[in-house]
This record gives C-alpha cells, sequence and structure tokens, in this order.
C-alpha cells in the first residue's frame, strides 16, 4: 500500500487523489483572494508537467528571476491542475504503487499542504472561532450513521467508522467528515427530515461560525487536530433528507452550507461535548 510519511494511500485513494486535483483547488481558492497559494500551485503545475512529460502550454513557472506567481492566471492555473490531474491519472493507472507515482503524489500533497499554510499565514482563512462537539456520528457502512460518546482518531479518520463506498471517499485528505448542527436545524426548520448524522458527517459541531469553516482552516477538536481540506459533495444517497429531493441543497455553491472533509494531521481522542477551535498554524 502507498506511503506519504504516516499516511496510507490505497491504489484507489492515489488515483482518485490525482483525477480530484482540480477540485481540490478549486475548493480551496474559489471564493477568496488566493494570491498565497498561487505560487505553490504554479510549482506543482510545473513540477507534475516535469514528471509526465507534459508540455507546459504557455510561459514557464520558473523566470530568470525565480518563481514568478503571476506566470498564469488563477482560472488558468485551475485548468492547468485539473488537466496534469487527470493526465497523472491516467499516466499511473495500474501503476499506482510504483515509486514514480507515490513520488508524483508526494509533490501533489506537499503543494497543497503548504498552499493551504500559506493561506492562514496571510490571513486569507480563519484562524480563530470556537464552538463544541454537539455529536460524533459513526456506522458500518451507508447513511445516517450512529451516535457515540467517544471516539479514537487515527490518520485514517474514525477507528471502526466504515463507508458504503470507497469510490468517493475515505483519502487520508477525506479522514473526517465535519458539520454545523445549525445548518442541519435550519434544514429541519424549512421542513426537510434531515438530522445530525443522516447526511453521514463524522462530528456535528455546534456554536461555531460555518461561513468561517472551509478547506485551509486547521481546527482542534478534542484532542485531535485536523486541517479542514475540501468540501463533501454531496450525493443521492443524501436525497431522502430532502422534501424535494434536491440534495444540492447542502452543497458549498448554494452558500456555507456544506460539510467539509478534513487531514488528522494529529490522531487522538474526542468525547462529545468537547471544545473546537479554529486556530492559526500547526
Amino acid at each position: 500500500m502507498p506511503r506519504l510519511g504516516h499516511y496510507r494511500f490505497s491504489e484507489t485513494d492515489v488515483a482518485k487523489t490525482f483525477s480530484n486535483l482540480g477540485m481540490w483547488w478549486d475548493h480551496l481558492t474559489t471564493g477568496i483572494d488566493a494570491t498565497a497559494a498561487h505560487i505553490h500551485g504554479s510549482l506543482l503545475s510545473q513540477s507534475l508537467a516535469d514528471v509526465l512529460g507534459a508540455d507546459v502550454l504557455g510561459a514557464d513557472v520558473l523566470g530568470a528571476d525565480g518563481l514568478q506567481a503571476d506566470v498564469l492566471g488563477a482560472d488558468d492555473l485551475g485548468q492547468r491542475l485539473t488537466d496534469l490531474g487527470r493526465a497523472a491519472a491516467a499516466r499511473f493507472a495500474g501503476n499506482e504503487s510504483s515509486a514514480e507515482a507515490v513520488a508524483a503524489l508526494g509533490l501533489l500533497w506537499h503543494a497543497m499542504r503548504d498552499a493551504m499554510e500559506s493561506l492562514r499565514r496571510a490571513g486569507v482563512v480563519s484562524t480563530s472561532g470556537q464552538g463544541t462537539v454537539a455529536r460524533i456520528n459513526v456506522s458500518g457502512g451507508g447513511v445516517p450513521k450512529s451516535a457515540v460518546d467517544r471516539v479514537e482518531v487515527s490518520l485514517g479518520g474514525i477507528v471502526g467508522d466504515r463507508q458504503r463506498s470507497r469510490q468517493h471517499h475515505g483519502r487520508p485528505w477525506q479522514a473526517l467528515c465535519l458539520w454545523s448542527v445549525e445548518v442541519i436545524d435550519a434544514f429541519a426548520r424549512d421542513g426537510h427530515p434531515i438530522a445530525p448524522g443522516a447526511a453521514g458527517e463524522n462530528l456535528t459541531l455546534s456554536g461555531i461560525d460555518w461561513s468561517t469553516v472551509r478547506p485551509g482552516v486547521l481546527l482542534r477538536v478534542g484532542t485531535v487536530l485536523a486541517e479542514a481540506s475540501a468540501w463533501a459533495i454531496p450525493c443521492r444517497h443524501n436525497a431522502q433528507w430532502f422534501t424535494d429531493g434536491d440534495f444540492n441543497r447542502m452543497s458549498h455553491v448554494r452558500g456555507p452550507v456544506a460539510r467539509v472533509y478534513a487531514t488528522v494531521i494529529e490522531t487522538g481522542s474526542i468525547n462529545t461535548g468537547d471544545a473546537v477551535r479554529i486556530v492559526a498554524l500547526v
């Protein structure tokens, strides 16, 4: 099984991380001034193109005076990363455990982590805020998830929790799924038959301004440190929680209403009622 440091990736995880690169970058940078992250995306674009032997399609991101953060516009960079991620997935299909594939995955992983840290240092994403763990949710696969009082959290997520399918879930950058009890309650007040755990989030949080919880934010939850990585894309399994079947009501494109995936940075334990704090740096 491929590894990056202590993080374990299945071959599917490797393939899906490559193919989702454009989406991941879009989630990280949309709706904010992402200038601080741009250099990391530009460097990743050049590095992946070098690894894949691909044409860089324009000016190099390495200028005579060093790295040039403005070589590609934001839209061009997003599309470049989308294309390169898909090219990498195709290039390494069936060979995701190869040293070359893992090396390329490492470039992606570290560039994305560096981009998130740059946004925090620039003050572009929130570095403060607090709330509590209203509910912890686990299941043997599928939704809804059931409440438990306490869990241990590894780099792979909540110990004992399972997904129905790993096709779209379960990467190290999707180790935890977080949601807001206030968002859920607002849906319920509108008449939708939804409740904490129904949509599959692991941790239902309360008292925290959900508009501040977005990719790039660091959260201390109990003794666990987690880095919000990407919004969770809703699927048809969540249609049952909406009277009209419109599960996209919980999409990030509709506003600050989406579940958020997170990478576990420091393992530990979480109890119902534990404090949640947005923090500045690892």
